[in-house]
């Protein structure tokens, strides 16, 4: 019997403190904001842009480009004999003769 007086107490208490309720009110311009956000125009362009100009990916973008450079400079170990047999060739593959140029004083761009 004891018990079921400590229930009805925990009953009774619970329903006392719902007494001072009230219902919750939003922010004023909550709905102006959420109009404006949805009334924006999303297009490929906005959503790319958006997307880029977070830090993270800016940072990875950055990286990634330094990290192409470095290897394109460290990649390229062709000497200097390597690369004169290479003009070479293509100046015969192409009937370039330097020296007639010059001895005409043709100018070309």
């Amino acid at each position: 019997m004891n018990r079921k007086k400590e229930i009805q107490e925990k009953v009774e208490q619970a329903l006392r403190s719902l007494d001072g309720l009230e219902s919750a009110s939003a922010n004023p311009h909550l709905y102006t904001r959420i109009r404006v956000k949805l009334d924006q125009e999303r297009t490929a362009w906005s959503w790319l842009a958006n997307f880029l100009s977070k830090p993270m990916v800016a940072i990875g973008l950055v990286a990634v480009v330094i990290l192409l450079n470095i290897l394109t400079i460290t990649s390229n170990n062709s000497s200097a004999d390597e690369l004169n047999d290479q003009l070479v060739t293509l100046a015969q593959d192409y009937s370039f003769q330097p020296s007639n140029i010059l001895e005409n004083g043709i100018n070309q761009p």
